[in-house]
């Protein structure tokens, strides 16, 4: 595993020059430790001191080095009886209410992020989320320059209050994961909107990319964030002056100016300050959704090399060469689409989560082609929770179940016509609505044109008057076409293209 710098925040120092016993922020009451798999527990004391942790019949010691201690508990069995953990030393900390079971990390930008309270059908879901047996762990927005050690959060029971503002997505995927499996399942939430893929991984990592551009640079990213917040001083200045004026008066405060940036959140800001805190703590499984913020065309297609870099990066840190994946496959948005020629850099997002989940051992695809609005925030985030957890099912769980829509596998050319033959599709193909939709064909002038299509059993031929002798065919190419493939079992078809032409 990499090696972390821990910064110490200068309130915390007294902790230390005191001889208290401080654990890391994951540990604490209302907690779920992960099954059947070693555990790590840790936190930091005073140089050189012993210290003993005592749970479920284990009792281990460590001594304190260079402020930090780490003990690892033996296998561990699910139990959904609350259990304590004694942490002693020259001090002791009793940790009260612990469960055992299996735990999630959902991270990723807005549609993860996204909360449960916004969404189709989420107050309901919200006003019905009492569950003892489900805990949740929500670390905070935490930009650093700097790898830290720690987070401030704990865990919280399932209920009303907690479940309003928590990632819909990751809501939906594990409450009903925890049913599924009648075990206690551990939900740590750690997204934030807006970020690119490069804002969650090391420098170091990023620095071994084999093509680099300026967004895998912190020190670029953040001179230039510098640079065109000090242009905007100005209107920040009176934008501020506006508000304090109001606040005096009374008046209710003018809205922020949409030219004004966010706070930076660029390049391995949120690695620093929201994945190094949890690392190594003992997970199932990682889901992963993010993309959108990657999806323009003079950046996309470093995509398909920086998910599995981050992906080997994660695993790296925990330790867990086949920690699973869940990998979201970003959903299509902005307008529709009417040229059958269409860049998107959405559909290269989508190609190379598709790719990463085809290559890489251990990871499985949720599809989201079928709840899409304009809006890139759609608000339909129970089916896709929903087949997350199929695909944790399949890929975590060794059942038999299906969690992904059709996958192009082939095409053969029989005369002006092109068929193509799907996996995930045993049961057969199906469309939703009087005629299937969104299938392109071109020729080798490298021209594509609307198709017309027709279902046969797991294949789907495709023709164009204008294509006498097709050569490549794509399907859901664009920012936001119009698609309706789907398996028998009801789940969409992933885009996808024959060719791979530039």
């Amino acid at each position: 595993m990499k090696k972390i710098l821990f910064i110490v925040p200068l309130a915390l120092f007294s902790v230390f020059s005191n001889a208290a016993i401080r654990l890391n922020a994951l540990f604490s009451d209302n907690m779920v430790l992960q099954r059947n798999i070693e555990v790590p527990v840790w936190g930091w004391a005073d140089e050189g001191e012993k210290v003993t942790v005592e749970f479920a019949g284990q009792t281990v010691s460590a001594t304190t080095q260079n402020g930090k201690w780490m003990v690892k508990l033996k296998t561990l069995k699910e139990n959904n009886q609350g259990q304590e953990m004694k942490v002693s030393g020259k001090n002791a900390l009793v940790i009260k209410n612990i469960l055992v079971g299996e735990i999630w990390i959902c991270s990723g930008q807005s549609n993860m992020e996204w909360a449960l309270s916004r969404s189709t059908g989420g107050e309901e879901a919200g006003a019905a989320s009492t569950n003892d047996q489900l805990r949740i762990f929500n670390v905070p927005h935490n930009v650093q320059m700097q790898p830290v050690d720690n987070v401030n959060a704990k865990w919280v029971l399932s209920e009303p209050k907690n479940t309003k503002m928590i990632s819909a997505v990751g809501y939906w995927f594990l409450s009903k994961l925890q049913k599924e499996l009648n075990v206690p399942v551990g939900f740590i939430n750690v997204a934030f909107g807006g970020t690119v893929i490069e804002s969650w991984m090391s420098q170091e990592a990023l620095n071994a990319m084999p093509v680099k551009d300026k967004y895998m640079d912190l020190a670029t990213m953040k001179a230039e964030y510098d640079k065109k917040d000090l242009e905007l001083k100005p209107i920040r200045d009176a934008w501020q002056g506006s508000v304090d004026s109001c606040k005096l008066n009374n008046l209710p405060a003018p809205p922020r100016p949409s030219v004004l940036p966010s706070e930076f959140k660029g390049t391995t800001t949120i690695y620093n300050g929201e994945i190094c805190p949890l690392v190594p703590f003992a997970v199932k499984g990682i889901a992963w959704y993010q993309g959108e913020s990657n999806a323009y065309i003079n950046r996309a297609e470093t995509y398909y090399d920086l998910l599995p870099a981050m992906i080997k990066l994660w695993r790296n840190d925990w330790q867990r060469s086949d920690l699973p994946f869940i990998i979201f496959q970003i959903t299509p948005n902005k307008k529709p689409q009417t040229d059958p020629n269409e860049k998107s850099g959405i559909a290269i997002v989508q190609e190379a989560q598709l790719k990463a989940s085809q290559t890489i051992p251990n990871t499985a695809l949720v599809i989201t082609m079928d709840v899409a609005e304009s809006d890139v925030h759609y608000k339909n985030k129970q089916p896709i929770g929903e087949r997350a957890m199929k695909a944790a099912l399949n890929l975590a769980y060794g059942k038999k179940i299906e969690y992904c829509g059709p996958i192009y596998k082939s095409m053969k050319i029989d005369g002006n016509k092109a068929i193509l033959e799907f996996s995930h599709a045993d049961k057969g193909l199906m469309q939703k609505g009087d005629s299937l939709k969104g299938f392109v064909v071109a020729g080798s002038d490298k021209k594509f044109y609307f198709a017309e299509t027709k279902i046969v059993g797991n294949k789907v031929v495709v023709w164009s008057k204008d294509v006498l002798q097709p050569v490549a065919v794509r399907y859901g190419w664009a920012d936001f076409p119009a698609v309706n493939l789907f398996n028998k079992d009801e789940i969409p078809a992933s885009p996808f293209r024959t060719d791979d032409w530039k």
